[in-house]
């Protein structure tokens, strides 16, 4: 539970934000997740999905207010149109009627402009026999933990998987397998390698499965009334989106974020 005067403080910010972005439509308010999400954000305020925003902002000579919510609290306020964007969201059916992803075919978004590609591992103790052969999990007895909110659980539910989505973090899910409150942990690739390599404990307990249980792409989600009031607008955002993330100029930010520069 937030403390309240950090609640009070986002629905002002909401309010103050979104206000005039029905007025000018030059002015946008996007959300993301509020946790570190290596590469893509990070709760200092880097990351390579913020670096795309600010350059699409200054192509497209939009001022875009960056807000970090938490990531159920993100689709809630693009549902109710209180942001006019949420990223980075992969696709799901049931999101359809919380925005809109950038139109492709037989109703599924085009994944040539999503904003980047990640994938998920299965995490599981070093020497357990939990494994996923690219289609089957085998000697699974006990639950896979997971974020709440993220996709993965409907694809693990698929599976017939008991699915425990009781943190929001990746550190505090991977301490949940190191403990054995929890048979393995399914989260994105990037976010739990990061956490293993800056937890040496936890590195030395735990460990990736060879095959990544998916890959797929994460969009820039505009809202319902922002891509009804200025449909032009949506789709230059989309499509130079997908232009600035095969830049030359991009690609540097990309190299000197992972070299540490």
């Amino acid at each position: 539970m937030q403390p309240l005067w950090r609640r009070l403080w986002l629905n002002m910010l909401l309010l103050a934000l979104a206000a005039p972005v029905y007025a000018n439509p030059n002015q946008l308010v996007f959300c993301y997740e509020d946790q570190d999400s290596y590469p893509w954000v990070m709760k200092t305020h880097t990351g390579l999905n913020l670096s795309l925003m600010n350059l699409l902002q200054r192509d497209l000579g939009l001022h875009i207010a960056l807000l970090p919510l938490p990531w159920k609290r993100c689709l809630t306020e693009l549902q109710a149109s209180h942001v006019d964007g949420a990223f980075a969201a992969s696709f799901q059916a049931e999101r359809l009627g919380m925005g809109n992803y950038p139109p492709g075919k037989n109703g599924l978004p085009d994944p040539s402009l999503r904003l980047h590609m990640s994938s998920y591992s299965l995490y599981r103790l070093k020497g357990s026999a939990l494994d996923w052969d690219g289609q089957h999990f085998l000697h699974l007895q006990g639950s896979i933990g997971i974020i709440r909110s993220t996709s993965i659980g409907h694809f693990l539910r698929q599976h017939d998987v008991s699915v425990d989505e009781g943190t929001s973090q990746p550190d505090a899910t991977l301490r949940k397998v190191a403990l054995g409150y929890v048979q393995g942990a399914a989260l994105q690739t990037s976010r739990a390698e990061w956490v293993l390599l800056h937890d040496a404990e936890l590195a030395r307990q735990i460990e990736a499965a060879p095959l990544l249980l998916q890959e797929k792409p994460y969009f820039l989600m505009l809202s319902f009334q922002l891509t009804q009031q200025s449909p032009q607008l949506a789709d230059k955002i989309w499509r130079q989106v997908a232009y600035i993330r095969e830049t030359a100029e991009f690609h540097h930010i990309e190299y000197a974020f992972y070299n540490g520069n």
